[in-house]
């Protein structure tokens, strides 16, 4: 089963690192010594898989308060941005009409005693995490160190299924991925340009997602002017690692619905507003311990993310 406990903590990492605009459309990467920004990511997803004419709902809303500190660029050109969870709240629904809730400020708060509890342990090691990225001279993301840390006291089961989100290599592609979103050169309203990036989910599931952008010039909102760009996801496919315990055997996915934006703040070299929402369906066929369940699946996953200096 495809999940997303995960997915709110790994947009405000990747969403915090798409920065930089000037007037003209010639997108440029600024990360000023000393910058303090403070990121709010909302993550929805909805999901309905259906395996031997069983259909399992699923879902979750999170949100989640990032912070996030520039430090001093060093003499190679190096930059450390140091980030910290400053607030995490979450509610999910599980198969079975099983739903749970987390909010930061009462993390030890009595679980409702059900056999899903175990995503309350995910959620309150979460909240206390922080980490350091390092930027190279040309503003690249070389390293993500740390992210995994405060997920050590977890029982070794939990840590193993979500070994692959939590790899530095991987948040590092995911970093850069998201910094990639941006013309490479540049463009004029109306130019368009195309990325592939990869979303780990738990257990070694990965959705790789095909995304089109679209310059569209810019904009006035609130007594700014920002750069706009609106993006429409055109492929998905559903895979897993080698080693996971769930095996894809078949996946005929399609992306039934997509929209999205990005919003920069010309004047601070600054995002200010990222959103996109895409619904994924399509058939499938899993392995289980050694047997084949073919199955039908229909996903929304919509993120909204604000950065504030």
């Amino acid at each position: 089963m495809i999940r997303s406990f995960y997915l709110t903590t790994l947009f405000a990492l990747v969403s915090s690192f798409a920065t930089g605009a000037s007037a003209q459309g010639t997108f440029k990467l600024k990360f000023p010594d000393g910058r303090k920004s403070t990121t709010v990511t909302q993550v929805k997803s909805e999901q309905t898989l259906t395996l031997v004419g069983m259909e399992l709902i699923s879902g979750s809303e999170q949100t989640i308060t990032v912070t996030s500190t520039n430090g001093q660029r060093a003499d190679d050109g190096k930059l450390v941005v140091k980030s910290t969870i400053d607030a995490l709240e979450a509610s999910v629904t599980l198969p079975g009409g099983t739903e749970l809730q987390f909010d930061s400020a009462d993390p030890d708060a009595d679980p409702p005693g059900t056999q899903f509890d175990f995503v309350l342990d995910i959620f309150k090691a979460t909240a206390k995490s922080t980490w350091a990225t390092t930027m190279s001279q040309d503003n690249r993301v070389v390293a993500v160190e740390g992210r995994d840390n405060a997920f050590g006291d977890l029982p070794q089961n939990l840590q193993d299924a979500m070994k692959s989100q939590l790899d530095p290599e991987y948040l590092k592609t995911a970093a850069n991925d998201e910094l990639d979103k941006l013309p490479s050169k540049p463009v004029s309203p109306g130019d368009s340009w195309e990325r592939t990036a990869l979303m780990r989910l738990d257990s070694g599931q990965k959705l790789t997602f095909t995304t089109k952008y679209t310059y569209e010039g810019r904009i006035e909102q609130n007594g700014k002017t920002l750069e706009k760009i609106v993006s429409q996801t055109t492929k998905v496919d559903y895979s897993a690692d080698a080693d996971a315990p769930l095996k894809v055997v078949e996946s005929d996915l399609k992306v039934a619905a997509s929209e999205g934006q990005i919003l920069f703040d010309a004047a601070y070299g600054q995002t200010v507003l990222q959103q996109s929402k895409v619904q994924v369906t399509g058939s499938l066929k899993l392995e289980i311990n050694g047997m084949e369940l073919p199955g039908e699946l229909d996903l929304t996953i919509g993120n909204k993310t604000t950065i504030k200096l």
